[in-house]
């Protein structure tokens, strides 16, 4: 497996822009009319959607996520050759002011996305800005994998920490620090985080960015990314980043639970935008991880 991504990598780094995006769409194309997972892709959408999961609506937006998805992919191993104009010319961002203003109150901040668009590309975009970025990542098997995807992400000016214990500390550090810290906030892989309604929906969602907020005094930001089209037929990237959502006062109680759903609702209307790039093929809702349903 390590040395097919890694292969895999070399290729799409040699091959030029248009034909590389060309084969992503048709294997995602081709994968969208045999994965196994398509049903699942097909019920979370439909949620956003507020569609029939069976509907042609659906069907197109399902495709159109496969296809998303290949993008991701691609672009995982193509940009990390580019350099810091590449992502200033190709990342077009909103609301990069409530960045600038939270990054003013004296430390660094903390921003929350979900598995929507390019995340890899909005990080660089933040190191092509000068600022000091940092995540977490899911720590692959083997072990080898996870190292080629932080060698990757390292290129692209990101400080890449390994979801493991003791990975909360090292986030506070780095906001206290004055950095920029990403972390991804919709899919919940335990099932364990706090409860929160999302798309009219019970959800779980991870617990870190409300923990780290609380822990280090800074609001959350929440951002969508989204792959677009530009001038002369070239990828990029629109981002858009929220307003802060500011810490509870002692008045709310169970504030960790409290900033979760904040997160949950500005999540739910960034992928409602564009939810054929939501790139979540797993059963996501308590409803359908729950066995008897």
């Amino acid at each position: 497996m390590y040395y097919g991504y890694a292969a895999f990598s070399r290729v799409a780094r040699a091959l030029p822009e248009g034909l590389a995006y060309a084969l992503a769409h048709l294997a995602g194309t081709v994968a969208a009319r045999r994965s196994k997972k398509r049903d699942i892709v097909a019920r979370n959408i439909a949620r956003l959607a507020r569609e029939d999961p069976r509907s042609p609506v659906i069907d197109k937006l399902v495709v159109a996520a496969y296809r998303s998805y290949a993008r991701y992919w691609l672009e995982t191993f193509r940009l990390v050759r580019e350099g810091r104009d590449f992502f200033l010319e190709r990342f077009q961002c909103e609301g990069q002011e409530h960045l600038d203003g939270v990054l003013a109150r004296g430390k660094g901040a903390i921003i929350v996305v979900g598995h929507l668009g390019n995340f890899d590309a909005a990080g660089a975009w933040v190191g092509a800005r000068g600022n000091s970025l940092v995540t977490v990542a899911e720590v692959l098997k083997p072990r080898r994998m996870f190292e080629l995807f932080a060698e990757h992400r390292a290129r692209l000016g990101m400080t890449i920490y390994p979801a493991e214990r003791g990975v909360t500390e090292r986030l506070v550090a780095a906001v206290e620090s004055g950095a920029v810290v990403a972390i991804l906030g919709d899919r919940d892989l335990k099932g364990t985080g706090p409860r929160v309604t999302f798309c009219g929906e019970e959800a779980t969602f991870p617990a870190g960015p409300a923990s780290v907020a609380l822990r280090t005094r800074v609001p959350l930001l929440v951002a969508g990314v989204y792959g677009v089209e530009l001038a002369g037929g070239k990828r990029g990237w629109q981002g858009d980043i929220s307003p802060p959502i500011e810490l509870p006062d002692e008045s709310i109680p169970e504030p960790l639970r409290y900033l979760t759903q904040q997160v949950a609702d500005h999540l739910e209307v960034a992928i409602k935008r564009r939810p054929e790039e939501w790139h979540v093929f797993q059963p996501f809702w308590v409803a359908d991880r729950t066995p008897s349903s």
